[in-house]
């Protein structure tokens, strides 16, 4: 009896571990998720640090024909390229972009809303004020797996195409991620992010502003 005890306790260690190390080897990979681009009425670009190749990449789906507009959800800015090819505000959609002093003005879960949940509400509120029905986010590619959960969130139900496009000029290490301290800060970060939203995310009444 005390053997098969041992052998059952190894095998629930053995199994514990095996769970460990392929978390540890797919995290990274379920976090960049990504899609084609798809023709658009909007591109939806999202802040952050990396922000310089996140435009790149957005200026780039403008440049082929994906899309004749550019939002920026946190800048409270709806954009055209101009003929010389220079991005021109043509709207701006709401007066305090700042997801921080929107969070201040509303009451709970609102002021626990994660700064990128609050960015895609605006940019579904600037969708709608422009009768926009389709959209590629662009972001980093380390981003895109919570943009995908809060965005299906926030267009749930209505008659969206969104399609979840990771810039290409940011280089993430996806292998042995646990030893580099940048990458480690980003993997567990966003899975923080990604349990922090999914706690709150069902005591959201509403998805209106």
């Amino acid at each position: 009896m005390t053997q098969k005890k041992h052998r059952f306790k190894y095998t629930i260690l053995l199994f514990c571990l095996a769970t460990v190390i392929a978390f540890a080897f797919y995290a990274p990979h379920y976090l960049t998720y990504s899609e084609s681009p798809l023709r658009s009425d909007a591109i939806v670009l999202l802040l952050g640090k990396d922000f310089k190749a996140r435009k790149k990449e957005a200026q780039r789906l403008l440049a082929d024909g994906f899309s004749t507009h550019l939002i920026i959800p946190a800048y409270g800015q709806v954009l055209k390229p101009s003929n010389g090819g220079h991005l021109v505000l043509i709207q701006q959609i709401h007066s305090t972009p700042n997801s921080t002093k929107w969070k201040k003005k509303n009451t709970w879960p609102h002021r626990r809303y994660e700064d990128t949940h609050v960015e895609v509400l605006h940019a579904k509120s600037a969708m709608d004020s422009l009768g926009f029905k389709s959209a590629n986010f662009v972001s980093s590619p380390y981003h895109m797996r919570r943009i995908k959960l809060i965005a299906n969130s926030v267009f749930g139900g209505g008659d969206y195409s969104l399609s979840y496009v990771p810039t290409r000029y940011e280089e993430i290490s996806e292998n042995l991620w646990w030893f580099n301290e940048f990458d480690l800060k980003w993997v567990v970060g966003e899975y923080l992010k990604i349990a922090w939203f999914l706690m709150y995310e069902p005591f959201c009444k509403s998805n209106a502003l």
